[in-house]
């Protein structure tokens, strides 16, 4: 697809306009690497405008929170090390037959922090779905 023209020669910039732009966007760049991004991400605040601004307090919460994060991290670490089976442990369903002829199936699933499980049951209209001790309607 045709849109412009070659520029020419003289139109080009030149070597000594490329190396001043070049230096311009360099000094600009670690201005607003010292004012705005380290107070704001990293709570590193050389200059004290980050402070004058507020966004010294924006770095505090998210080294905090980066912080609490780790601590979280490391104690999950510690609880879950023993068990390193799989990262889902199930126990298989037994059906057992009541008395009043309901069946009964049961199910344990431990899931480790963040993950989860997908359980599909086939039931009729008339059955209903008890966890924990509270019925549940059939979808």
């Amino acid at each position: 697809m045709y849109n412009s023209d070659l520029p020419t020669r003289a139109e080009l910039p030149s070597s000594k306009q490329l190396r001043r732009s070049t230096i311009v966007a360099i000094v600009v760049a670690s201005i607003l690497l010292i004012t705005v991004v380290l107070p704001s991400e990293y709570d590193i605040d050389p200059s004290r405008i980050g402070r004058l601004l507020g966004l010294t307090e924006m770095g505090e919460i998210k080294t905090q929170l980066a912080a609490e994060a780790k601590k979280d991290r490391e104690a999950d670490a510690l609880r879950t090390a023993p068990e390193e089976k799989t990262s889902a442990q199930t126990t298989p369903a037994r059906p057992a037959n009541t008395a009043d002829n309901h069946k009964t199936d049961e199910l344990t699933v431990t899931l480790k922090l963040g993950e989860g499980a997908e359980i599909k049951l086939a039931m009729s209209k008339e059955q209903r779905l008890v966890m924990n001790g509270e019925a549940l309607a059939a979808v």
